[in-house]
């Protein structure tokens, strides 16, 4: 038989517990590029908890501790700003899309929405590999251009409006692209070499793979440097979109 002390120190405790919050992310760590996937953040509203924020966030940090600092670091992402009901179990489902290969993290948090006061966190990061890729790196195969609109980076033009479009990356970031798809427009249609890929060059023409989005012959770059590999096609003239609505091709 308890006692009263024991009692209530069992009340203490069960209480304690009912109110703790929680929360978990469970999704895929490995995505084929090109391809829809969602994680599910799950848990418990407990106390004062009545909110969840969610952020994609660079790879190279962990998340953080708490809800305020997170909120203060650079190039985060909203995913999640919602409401949930106090003393209640929720379940929210995260969309994603795969659009590059570059390392990603989700940093998402329990909290008071009026005081800010953090409750509970989590993280979970994955990574995107492309086509004729495995989970372990580039295949022997060599990397393409993507489809007609489904250029996993922004397509831009150069100052004479020759356009660089349908961009692939594998193993590198759209950055390091530019850096390399910088050398098309004095290369032309040969070969070239920059920022440490070496790059090879098919021309094409009408009725080829990508021939909608050109007129006239334009060229497939393939490039790479070990792994990183970066693909792209090539022209003067661009029909897919007036070139003169794209953005510049930053050549400091």
């Amino acid at each position: 038989m308890l006692s009263a002390a024991g009692v209530l120190a069992l009340g203490v405790s069960t209480t304690a517990l009912a109110a703790a919050s929680s929360i978990t992310l469970r999704g895929p760590h490995l995505n084929r590029l090109g391809t829809p996937f969602q994680y599910t953040a799950s848990g418990f509203a407990g106390g004062s908890a009545d909110y969840v924020y969610g952020w994609e966030a660079p790879y190279s940090a962990p998340c953080a501790g708490t809800y305020r600092a997170e909120s203060k670091r650079r190039s985060i992402f909203v995913f999640v700003s919602r409401s949930i009901v106090r003393d209640k179990h929720f379940s929210i489902v995260i969309h994603f899309f795969a659009r590059n290969t570059e390392r990603h993290r989700f940093c998402a948090y329990v909290v008071n929405r009026s005081t800010g006061k953090t409750f509970a966190h989590a993280g979970a990061s994955w990574s995107n590999y492309a086509p004729g890729s495995g989970p372990k790196g580039p295949s022997s195969g060599t990397l393409q251009p993507t489809s007609v609109g489904g250029g996993q980076c922004q397509a831009k033009k150069f100052p004479d409006q020759s356009v660089y479009a349908q961009i692939a990356v594998a193993g590198t970031s759209c950055e390091v692209a530019e850096a390399v798809a910088v050398g098309a427009d004095p290369a032309r249609g040969s070969a070239y070499s920059r920022a440490g890929f070496s790059c090879t060059v098919t021309a094409e023409g009408p009725g080829s793979t990508w021939a909608s989005a050109w007129t006239g012959t334009y060229y497939e770059y393939s490039c790479s440097a070990g792994a990183e590999q970066v693909a792209f096609n090539w022209g003067t003239y661009y029909a897919y979109v007036p070139a003169a609505t794209l953005p510049t091709v930053s050549q400091s």
